[in-house]
């Protein structure tokens, strides 16, 4: 058997997952990018979001739903491939 170093936030994820998480992560190595990707969009949704005024006009608010409508599909056809 292999043994892997891990750092302290590492073993604490795995400790979170159960066994057949951990089994589906070997047999679909591929989610944990797709999932990566996910997180990446999403944090920038929220930045998005946050810098968005309050009292922003109709038209700024629609330009900036556009683009984080963008970012969430890229993200989603990425996780999808």
């Amino acid at each position: 058997m292999k043994t892997v170093k891990l750092t302290r936030a590492q073993y604490k994820a795995l400790q979170h997952l159960s066994r057949k998480d951990i089994n589906t992560i070997r047999r679909h190595p591929q989610l944990v990018s797709a999932a990566r990707d996910l997180l990446k969009a999403c944090r920038k949704v929220v930045k998005r979001v946050e810098t968005l005024s309050e009292y922003a006009s109709r038209r700024k608010r629609r330009t900036a739903y556009k683009k984080i409508v963008a970012v969430c599909e890229k993200a989603i056809e990425r996780a999808a491939r």
